[in-house]
């Protein structure tokens, strides 16, 4: 069977559901938008883009392999002109909704032995959908103040060991000593280093003078009044008078 004879097959048996009488004359229009609309071709087809579909009802009402006549003439006319041009307008089978194409009795002849069961049709009716269910609003959760109410049940053993572990104190953990890598540079006190090049100084002894820079070591003073002065100090706190480097 050819698919143009599959496709009449497919119409003339929802033509026939649909309460039509012979082989038509069926209208486009109504081939279109109800006898064999694209939705049922392609499960009764295995067409996989509409495309194909209208091409197919194209080649129909072009009257090829002579399974259908179209009225008027020049409505197959139109269909075999779109078909013979290198880039068929598919839409040209929109403005030939107005024809009416009618199955030959030769065709309705063969064809009837192998009509196919009209899916539209069904003997069980149809079952409404379940209602949804209505959507349970969540309780709040009040606070549990007291070991006395668990929300879970719980034995008065466990719950006493439950406040036994929490109001018993834990002992504090004993200071651990530093870790070794806070511990393993010596600190050395600014006393016991070379105020300008702050290298270490040596030990058991005063230092006048640093051994590596040379820098005096003693507290210095004010060359005025005597007054002890720090290194940094522009002026003396006691005489006031402008210290120099």
């Amino acid at each position: 069977m050819t698919d143009l004879e599959r496709l009449a097959t497919s119409v003339l048996t929802q033509w026939h559901a649909e309460g039509g009488a012979d082989g038509g004359p069926i209208a486009v229009s109504a081939l279109l938008d109800r006898v064999l609309p694209y939705r049922q071709a392609r499960r009764l087809l295995g067409i996989d883009i509409s495309e194909d579909y209208e091409a197919l009802l194209l080649r129909l009402l072009a009257e090829e392999e002579g399974l259908v006549t179209v009225v008027p003439l020049d409505a197959s006319e139109m269909a075999r002109a779109t078909l013979a041009s290198k880039l068929p307008d598919l839409d040209v089978l929109q403005l030939l909704r107005s024809a009416e194409l009618t199955i030959t009795a030769a065709t309705v002849a063969r064809l009837e032995g192998v009509l196919q069961m009209p899916p539209t049709r069904s003997s069980e009716p149809e079952q409404e959908p379940a209602p949804e269910a209505a959507p349970v609003a969540d309780e709040p959760i009040e606070p549990v103040d007291d070991l006395d109410i668990i929300p879970l049940p719980v034995s008065r053993v466990v719950a006493d060991a439950i406040r036994v572990a929490l109001e018993t104190p834990r002992p504090e953990a004993a200071a651990e000593p530093p870790p070794e890598f806070l511990t393993k540079v010596a600190f050395i006190p600014p006393a016991m280093s070379c105020w300008s090049c702050t290298e270490a100084l040596p030990e058991g002894r005063s230092a006048k003078f640093c051994p590596f820079c040379g820098a005096d070591q003693r507290q210095p003073a004010c060359s005025a009044c005597g007054g002890a002065i720090e290194r940094h100090w522009k002026h003396c706190p006691d005489c006031g008078i402008a210290l120099g480097r």
